[in-house]
């Protein structure tokens, strides 16, 4: 069986469900190596369930490459291509002529991007065989940095439907019980982001609190679940803007609650000003709602079907946020209703086992068209790249 060592920081409930998927189709031996295992970016309880793949975990870049010297795979699969193991592991297939392949759902409008530094992307990317991408932008942007299309495979950022499916299902079987124990209001629409600058959050506070005075007493609430360092001045803004008290602050909603969440909420809202996908709109699909999500989302083209499953609006246009809101609010319970049906639809195409599909697929791509070996300048910068990992080690 051809044996895969897959790479990435922290596997976290989406990875695993991913990973698990692969393995079911029983054609590669996968090694995940998590060699930031102890990354506090997200807060996700530890992932306990062992899984159908190899779980290991390195400390530094010397025993990542020893790991890769132990189980000398068939193909490497790397997480992004931008972190400094990476880079290592990079330099080490480069040497030993094993295939790789990067999985990203970069955009070409995620940050701010410089031609000196694209042109530098483009070649630390000629040492890929084959990529799987999550949707058309990153796409998109892969083939402008010298991915051929033919190499490209989709998708990428999935996650477990079937368990936000079912969760949000039993949740309602149980409503009122669970709307008093988790202390939810009647009516809310739901965020679920980090708090940090670029989820946005000020302006749907603010976009909120537009909505909430032309809905009066008839207004849904709003719970933003999250934690990060803006917490204390969202809550501010809040306040500031005479919405204080129908702003909910439940904290991190650890994996296992999340179903609960969604499904007794109206609608999720993502309002990010950057965002390479926003997977949160997969669970929420999944859970059978209707989305809101501005289009600085990556997803918006792929997962957004106006006025079929939801919105998208200019992540600065703050009044078109709030009337997507209000016509939500306003609408028929029916009429929602069969936008989150159309939101299950349009995500099925999104779920693991198409994720493992179209991994699978780019790893047969690298190793039956392994390129001739990247140019010297490749190797070069690569091999940079590589050195600083060991120096900062």
């Amino acid at each position: 069986m051809v044996v895969v060592a897959f790479l990435l920081q922290r596997i976290g409930p989406y990875h695993h469900a991913r990973l698990n998927a692969w393995a079911a189709l029983g054609v590669h031996a996968i090694h995940a190596i998590e060699f930031r295992p102890t990354d506090t970016v997200y807060a996700w309880a530890p992932v306990k369930d062992a899984g159908n793949y190899v779980r290991s975990q390195t400390r530094n870049a010397a025993e990542l490459v020893g790991k890769l010297d132990q189980l000398r795979p068939d193909a490497v699969v790397c997480v992004g291509y931008a972190d400094l193991e990476i880079n290592q592991a990079m330099a080490w297939a480069l040497k030993g002529k094993i295939p790789l392949v990067t999985c990203s759902d970069s955009t070409y409008v995620d940050e701010p991007r410089s031609w000196v530094k694209e042109m530098f992307k483009r070649q630390v990317l000629k040492a890929f065989d084959a990529a799987l991408v999550a949707g058309r932008r990153s796409q998109d942007y892969l083939k402008s940095l010298g991915v051929d299309r033919e190499r490209q495979f989709r998708p990428w950022d999935v996650v477990d439907n079937s368990y936000f499916e079912q969760g949000a299902q039993m949740s309602r079987a149980h409503e009122a019980a669970l709307r008093a124990q988790l202390k939810l209001p009647r009516c809310y629409f739901l965020c679920v982001a980090r708090f940090v600058p670029k989820k946005n959050l000020p302006l749907l506070i603010k976009a909120y609190a537009r909505y909430a005075v032309g809905a009066g007493g008839e207004a849904w609430s709003l719970v933003l679940s999250g934690s990060g360092s803006e917490e204390a001045a969202l809550r501010d803004c809040a306040v500031a803007e005479g919405v204080g008290e129908r702003v909910f602050f439940p904290g991190f909603i650890q994996y296992g609650e999340l179903p609960a969440y969604f499904a007794l909420a109206g609608a999720l809202v993502l309002p990010s000003s950057s965002d390479q996908w926003g997977l949160v709109v997969n669970e929420a699909m999944s859970a059978g709602l209707p989305v809101v999500v501005s289009n600085s989302c990556g997803c918006v083209p792929d997962l957004v079907k106006e006025g079929e499953n939801g919105f998208s609006f200019d992540s600065s246009d703050e009044p078109k946020l709030a009337q997507c809101l209000t016509e939500l609010a306003r609408m028929e319970p029916e009429r929602r209703a069969a936008m989150g049906r159309r939101s299950r639809e349009i995500i099925a195409a999104y779920s693991p086992a198409a994720f493992s599909t179209g991994l699978a697929a780019a790893v047969s791509c690298a190793l039956a068209h392994r390129r001739s070996r990247p140019s010297w300048v490749t190797r070069q910068i690569v091999g940079i790249l590589a050195r600083r990992t060991q120096t900062s080690a």
